[in-house]
């Protein structure tokens, strides 16, 4: 099968796990025989044909006011400009449509759409090419992608700008063929809000590492209980929780390492500074997070936005590592209670405290945990996940000859 893979950015290019994930989608469809392009984009000097890991890359330059990989180093005033031009670019539904003539690909497969703009599914169906979407987050039901405000409060109604927003682009999804995404909760969210009314609807969940990549030197058993929290030092993440949770344990027989990058990195290092028990590591990845996570006893995960899942949970799932994590978003779906680790209220820096010390107090059931937590891996693989998304890619093409028709933006009218 010919597969495209378009996503508004590709690793070396990443900013999140949805960057990540579609790496390992790439490589591992084309390790099962499938013919895969990906497309993407890239400052203007950067733009073209690129090779990455095997895998041909198509990366096109921005036609907005500046690239989505700059986003987060942008300020305010321009952020709505360019939210404004990605509603639907015209110039984007040019380009890819183009591209997407010349390839002939078997299946068109979006991701995160950002700097691209939704034309992308409209320049899928201007091609006639069956159209599967996965949903990696909340970006099209919230600008900020969390469904959370800047003081912390998750938006369970959206906000009049975001709904209106949504609106036209719940218009848009009337495109797509099939949808995926890694969590019943992600999914729920959109199709209870009126996306992809056509579509053919799938959970896929994403593949944990592979078990022979979590061995190594571990100290587990030896000195104090180690959690560990990696990831986004942001707000939503709850970073700020695992910080007071800390400050509320007083067990002397539990340390917490932190491992990331993000506007609360000072907050952490004035805490390793106040508590010997804290350790501060900054942004890692490689050997350095693969130490960290073979290290581990436990990994915290107290994010307070709904995140679809979190790929560390399944990498610490890989080390044997159980998680505390907030009962928020689809985190739920992967975490056994009791057996792969422990769910919490989100924001209750006093029970994840209390876990902190229960647990550093008597580690036997972080011990008992570690071979559920192995299994959970070793069932949620890549491979898995490749199957099931071709069985999906399947069904799209299937699909193909019973499209009803489509007006307006969604259709080959507009030219130039």
């Amino acid at each position: 099968m010919r597969i495209c893979l378009v996503s508004n950015l590709y690793p070396p290019d990443v900013l999140g796990g949805a960057e990540i994930v579609v790496g390992h989608l790439a490589k591992g469809l084309q390790a099962a025989g499938h013919e895969v392009t990906v497309v993407s984009t890239a400052p203007r000097a950067r733009a073209g044909w690129d090779t990455v890991e095997g895998v041909r890359v198509r990366r096109l330059d921005p036609a907005n006011i500046y690239w989505a990989g700059e986003a987060p180093r942008r300020g305010p005033i321009l952020k709505p400009l360019w939210h404004l031009v990605d509603l639907w670019n015209p110039a984007m539904y040019r380009r890819l449509r183009a591209l997407l003539v010349a390839e002939k690909p078997d299946v068109v497969h979006t991701h995160n759409l950002g700097g691209l703009s939704a034309a992308a599914w409209s320049a899928t169906r201007g091609a006639g090419l069956p159209l599967v979407h996965t949903l990696h987050d909340h970006s099209l039901t919230c600008v900020r992608a969390v469904r959370m405000t800047r003081r912390g409060r998750v938006c369970e109604r959206q906000c009049a700008p975001c709904a209106l927003r949504s609106r036209w682009l719940e218009r848009l999804s009337r495109a797509v063929d099939a949808v995926a995404a890694p969590a019943r909760f992600v999914l729920e969210r959109h199709l209870e809000l009126g996306f992809f009314p056509r579509a053919h609807t799938a959970v896929v969940p994403w593949g944990a590492p592979p078990l022979a990549l979590a061995a190594g030197p571990s100290r587990h058993g030896e000195g104090p209980l180690r959690f560990l929290f990696i990831g986004g030092l942001e707000p939503h993440k709850g970073i700020g929780v695992a910080l007071e949770a800390f400050r509320r344990a007083r067990d002397a027989r539990a340390s917490l390492d932190i491992a990331g990058a993000g506007t609360m990195a000072d907050a952490c290092r004035a805490a390793a500074r106040r508590d010997p028990r804290i350790r501060f590591h900054g942004f890692v990845t490689g050997e350095e997070k693969e130490r960290l996570l073979g290290s581990a006893d436990a990994l915290l995960f107290p994010s307070l936005c709904w995140e679809a899942v979190g790929l560390v949970m399944l990498e610490a799932f890989a080390h044997g590592v159980p998680v505390i994590a907030s009962r928020t978003g689809g985190i739920p779906e992967f975490i056994e209670e009791g057996r792969t680790g422990f769910l919490v209220k989100p924001g209750d820096a006093v029970a994840l405290a209390t876990h902190i010390d229960r647990l550093a107090g008597d580690r036997a059931p972080i011990e008992a945990m570690r071979e559920a937590c192995r299994a959970s891996a070793a069932r949620l693989t890549w491979a898995r996940t490749i199957g099931e998304l071709v069985e999906v890619y399947k069904v799209a093409v299937g699909r193909l000859e019973n499209r009803a028709p489509l007006t307006g933006a969604l259709t080959d009218n507009r030219k130039g």
